[in-house]
């Protein structure tokens, strides 16, 4: 059935449109999801997307364009509510509460406080980043996502995500180096 027999069956309200929309477009609407959420997700999070989409489609047959193409319409919803998703399973704070550096179980009084101090200043100069910059770091160093996924997720060229992480590197660099010489001058 084409898209205009479709969307007219639709807008007439028979559920075999909407089987048949289901059946023609469920595995594209699900890549569009999949490649807005990359490893963000959940399988149940994806056909939940799925459903929603369709659900939406039902409820505003009757705004349709019989004249553009269905596809277009299915993307920009799937695209939204994964969007969405993201966005819901995203923390507010992004750094984790605990240390960024890993603990060692045997250490010294001295030698933990040190290591506290210094994840917490680490913490402090990446909440101080830009939030692109912060979020890039954020999925790289410790969700340990792929650069191609970062680059996907935040709608990015790979080559510029590279880059951010190459600056925001010597940045943090050059100003734990500083944190460290104006505790030396105390």
């Amino acid at each position: 059935m084409n898209d205009t027999k479709l969307i007219r069956a639709l807008q007439r309200s028979h559920r075999d449109a909407l089987n048949k929309a289901i059946t023609q477009y469920s595995g594209y609407v699900a890549s569009v999801a999949r490649n807005v959420l990359g490893m963000q997700a959940t399988q149940e999070d994806l056909e939940e997307i799925v459903s929603d989409v369709f659900l939406a489609l039902w409820r505003a047959a009757d705004h349709l364009d019989e004249t553009r193409p269905l596809k277009g319409y299915l993307a920009a919803i799937a695209r939204n509510a994964a969007v969405d998703r993201l966005r819901r399973l995203r923390p507010a704070d992004p750094l984790p509460e605990d240390d960024l550096l890993t603990a060692d179980e045997t250490q010294q009084p001295e030698t933990e406080t040190l290591r506290r101090e210094q994840a917490e200043t680490l913490r402090r100069l990446l909440l101080e980043m830009p939030s692109d910059d912060r979020e890039i770091f954020i999925r790289f160093y410790y969700y340990r996502q792929a650069v191609h996924e970062i680059a996907a997720l935040l709608g990015m060229n790979e080559s510029t995500v590279k880059a951010r992480l190459a600056r925001g590197r010597a940045k943090l660099r050059k100003r734990l180096i500083e944190e460290v010489d104006d505790d030396a001058n105390y």
